[in-house]
C-alpha cells in the first residue's frame, strides 16, 4: 500500500478488490451446481474482508426449509462450502484467509417467517 493514500482509501481499494474476487467465486460455484436439486434461491455476501478475511460471510439461500434440509442431507451444502473456499483461493483471495471465510446457508422461508422477508433486517 502506498504512503500517499490514507488508510481508509487503502481499505476501500482492498475491499473493492476482495469483493470482485468473492463475486466471481460465488458465480463460479453457482454455475458448478446449476441443475442440482434443490436449486438455490439466491446467494450474496457481506463483510469487512479488507480488515480481515474472518469478517466475510458468503450466504447461499434455498427457497424453503425443506429444501435446505434436503440440501444438507444430500451433501450439497458441504459441496458448496468446499467449492466456495476453492474458488476463493483460485480467484486470488489471500490464502491464509480462505478457510476463515464463513459459508452459511438459510432458507427464504425462514427469512420471511423471522423478519417478514426483509433480508437486511434478518442479516443485521
Amino acid at each position: 500500500m502506498t504512503e500517499n493514500r490514507s488508510y481508509e482509501e487503502q481499505l476501500q481499494a482492498r475491499q473493492k478488490q476482495f469483493d470482485a474476487i468473492v463475486e466471481g467465486a460465488m458465480s463460479r460455484v453457482t454455475s458448478q451446481i446449476a441443475g442440482r436439486q434443490p436449486p438455490l434461491h439466491s446467494h450474496f455476501f457481506y463483510g469487512a474482508s479488507a480488515i480481515h478475511p474472518k469478517h466475510l460471510v458468503a450466504w447461499y439461500v434455498f427457497r424453503t426449509d425443506s429444501e435446505l434440509k434436503a440440501a444438507r442431507r444430500s451433501g450439497l451444502t458441504s459441496q458448496i462450502e468446499v467449492a466456495t473456499h476453492a474458488e476463493l483461493a483460485a480467484g486470488g483471495f489471500p490464502q491464509d484467509g480462505v478457510e476463515l471465510v464463513a459459508v452459511s446457508f438459510d432458507s427464504d422461508q425462514n427469512i420471511r417467517r423471522t423478519a417478514g422477508g426483509n433480508y437486511r433486517d434478518y442479516f443485521q
